[in-house]
């Protein structure tokens, strides 16, 4: 009779430490990320969002597979905001899950469950969803792990039936990724190829078919050429500080997380020290089977190591300058619109070599040692899950894209607005607008905002012109993301209204806009050829 595998309880485990990732997806609003609304106005409409990448192309651009994922969410909740919350949080445990399936094969149950809090917990990681609020990208920190386990299932299968599921897996989950985001999915491909080739291949002819992809691969996006984009590439470039700076706040950083990289130093150093001996050469080679649940031998996972730790390095100097010929000659800058989006495939090693110190060190296998290197990792994250909160809520579209004279595409949303009427005096009326403003880029230009109050008849019956929040938050200050409160009060006279029947001014619409004051050039709106909002008064 044979026997059944025990249930392994880190499943439930893995989850239960995600908690504090997916803690402030609760909140009763939403993030003023980089993005601001957009991932959510999307979710509402993935049919039919607009063309919010503008000139990013096809491949830097986000593709429509996040969004109909989310939008299920988006009919049960009729919210883009919850919707998308939700998809976060699955994302994140759809990451951790992946991780812990992939690195148990190699570091064992508890060196899996801490690969896995480190990849969840990791600064970049966290920073994608509630900084840059780049909500593709954090359906890949979802996808790719579950890749790294096919293809090392595809390794371990023998009978066809078996390889042709793990091929018919593997290739669905790099369709999803290239379906979420194009180019950064496509930059993922040389690696997990390399994988296959270096790591996981045991017959020659899997390893020749390696190279070969990876060659046509290269060879058609160096033919390909950079489309047109408004961002300068070349000055997206990082220095080497901000890998490891612990500057974080309203500001995009870029550092890798210090509990990664202490236990990725620390793991390098275990293994250096240990002999390599010919028991430890083992492994995955042709002949050699590994009973099913049982760890790799060490001397593979020295070489699955070695690995990684390259991919890390290569990884961080695409991000530095000194990488600036590589990507114009091969044309891979044409597949991202900043160098340092690549830094999401440096999760990958980051989370296999990290959690490798359990491997390398049976002391650290032991509770409470492992139980505390794992509440290390979640407790450094903690400064990095205090996002900035907002309660407004502008539904499922913006009330407005205005996009300024100097750019190619909308840059400011106007998302929502407030209007309340009052009479001050017998013979004044009053009315105050609030407007909600957002920038999703840094805007060039100062504008001034112009507020014109139309009576039934069109005619104007005050206005009021003035730079957002009376010249406090200039235009050309907004953090992409950031929400504006811009207030105005309206008074005019009855007699601004006569032409109505009853001699009352009767307000009907606003008009509202951008301009520049020293050209008189204003800014566009989409969908109207005045270049103006037009609001109703309720």
């Amino acid at each position: 009779m044979k026997s059944r595998t025990p249930f392994d309880p880190n499943w439930i485990l893995v989850p239960l430490l995600t908690v504090l990732a997916i803690a402030p997806l609760t909140y009763p609003g939403f993030f003023e990320t980089d993005s601001g609304f957009l991932p959510a106005f999307t979710a509402a409409h993935p049919a039919a969002a607009p063309d919010w990448e503008g000139m990013a192309g096809p491949l830097r651009g986000e593709g429509p597979l996040p969004y109909w994922l989310a939008w299920p969410f988006y009919a049960l909740s009729g919210s883009g905001v919850a919707a998308v919350k939700w998809c976060y949080g699955l994302a994140f445990l759809l990451g951790a899950l992946g991780i812990y399936a992939w690195t148990r094969h190699w570091l064992g149950t508890r060196g899996g469950v801490l690969s896995a809090a480190v990849y969840t917990y990791l600064p970049w990681h966290l920073g994608t969803v509630y900084t840059r609020g780049a909500y593709a990208e954090a359906w890949l920190w979802a996808f790719w792990p579950w890749i790294l386990w096919t293809i090392d299932r595809l390794a371990d299968r023998q009978r066809p039936r078996s390889v042709a599921m793990s091929i018919a897996a593997c290739l669905a989950l790099v369709a999803a990724t290239l379906w979420t985001h194009p180019g950064l999915a496509t930059l993922a491909l040389p690696l997990f190829v390399a994988y296959d080739a270096v790591v996981t291949a045991r017959q020659p002819w899997r390893r020749l078919l390696d190279v070969l992809g990876l060659l046509l691969l290269f060879l058609w996006f160096a033919a390909r050429g950079a489309t047109e984009t408004q961002v300068q590439f070349s000055n997206q470039f990082l220095h080497p500080f901000q890998l490891f700076s612990a500057t974080w706040g309203n500001e995009t950083a870029y550092q890798l997380g210090l509990a990664a990289v202490g236990l990725s130093i620390v793991a390098v150093a275990l293994l250096a020290g240990k002999p390599d001996t010919p028991s430890q050469a083992g492994g995955m080679a042709e002949g050699n089977q590994v009973p099913p649940g049982a760890p790799e031998p060490l001397g593979h996972v020295r070489r699955a190591f070695w690995f990684w730790g390259g991919s890390l390095l290569a990884i961080l100097l695409l991000c530095l300058p000194l990488s600036a010929w590589p990507w114009q000659v091969s044309g891979f800058d044409a597949l991202v619109t900043q160098p340092w989006q690549v830094l999401a495939l440096s999760s990958l090693p980051l989370a296999f070599l990290a959690g490798s110190v359990i491997r390398l060190d049976e002391r650290l296998a032991a509770l409470p040692a492992w139980a505390g290197v794992v509440a290390l990792v979640v407790l450094a994250s903690y400064p990095y899950l205090a996002p900035r909160y907002t309660q407004v809520d502008p539904g499922p579209e913006p009330a407005a894209l205005l996009q300024p004279v100097e750019a190619g595409t909308p840059q400011i949303l106007l998302l929502d607005y407030e209007i309340e009427q009052s009479s001050r005096l017998a013979a004044t009326q009053a009315l105050t607008v609030t407007l909600f403003w957002q920038a999703v880029e840094p805007v060039a230009g100062d504008y001034t905002v112009f507020v014109h109050v139309l009576a039934a008849g069109g005619s104007k019956v005050a206005q009021r012109d003035s730079r957002p929040c009376g010249g406090q938050c200039p235009t050309n200050t907004w953090r992409p993301g950031e929400i504006i409160l811009d207030r105005y009060q309206l008074d005019w006279t009855q007699d601004a209204g006569a032409g109505s029947s009853s001699g009352q001014p009767a307000p009907a619409q606003l008009a509202v806009g951008l301009y520049l004051l020293e050209s008189g050039d204003r800014a566009g709106v989409v969908g109207r050829e005045d270049r103006t909002v037009v609001l109703d008064v309720p």
